[in-house]
């Protein structure tokens, strides 16, 4: 079995070279998942990096749209807080060049969350289990006492693995959404 480091730099070059239309057909899965959703869901999405699906062009708007209170992260002391947005100027980058919620935007409850759309680099089919970019913040997130919510994970097919290296602290997705599924 691959090192989280050897199968991070994998995954990292993989994502590079995703057109973009790949990550359309990501965003078309999971908006066809959503409709199904209750009216009026508090859904937490992640401003992606390179590669990842653009889940605040591509995504966001469709929530609002679609009754759904959309919510976005700030990072403070190392956690993720969720913050509720309602346009795009509530929308700026953080030090890592990752969307984020500005800190004008209202804070909310993790048990208000319904849905968390987690980012991660690689996912085993398997056991549901993910392979973040190494900061830890998803993971403490998902550990939260609090955090109910159903996790929700977008994959291109090179990022799902059997099995992955997992380790105590390593939190598990509820789903995984390919554009195969």
């Amino acid at each position: 079995m691959e090192s989280k480091i050897e199968l991070r730099q994998r995954m990292r070059q993989g994502l590079r070279e995703v057109p973009s239309a790949a990550s359309e057909a990501l965003i078309a899965v999971l908006k066809h998942h959503a409709i199904s959703w209750q009216a009026g869901n508090t859904i937490a999405i992640y401003g992606g990096l390179r590669g990842e699906p653009d889940l605040v062009g591509g995504f966001l708007p469709w929530l609002c749209e679609n009754g759904h209170k959309a919510v976005l992260f700030t990072i403070e002391s190392e956690s993720l807080v969720p913050r509720l947005v309602r346009k795009p100027a509530d929308i700026i980058r953080n030090r890592f060049g990752v969307w984020e919620a500005s800190s004008d935007c209202k804070p909310i409850e993790i048990a208000s969350l319904d849905v968390i759309i987690v980012p991660g680099l690689a996912f085993s089919t398997q056991h549901l289990t993910r392979l973040g970019r190494g900061g830890g913040y998803y993971d403490r997130l998902l550990a939260h006492p609090e955090c109910k919510a159903r996790r929700i994970a977008l994959a291109h097919s090179f990022q799902l693995i059997d099995e992955l290296p997992v380790e105590p602290h390593d939190q598990r997705v509820h789903e995984i959404l390919t554009s195969g599924s």
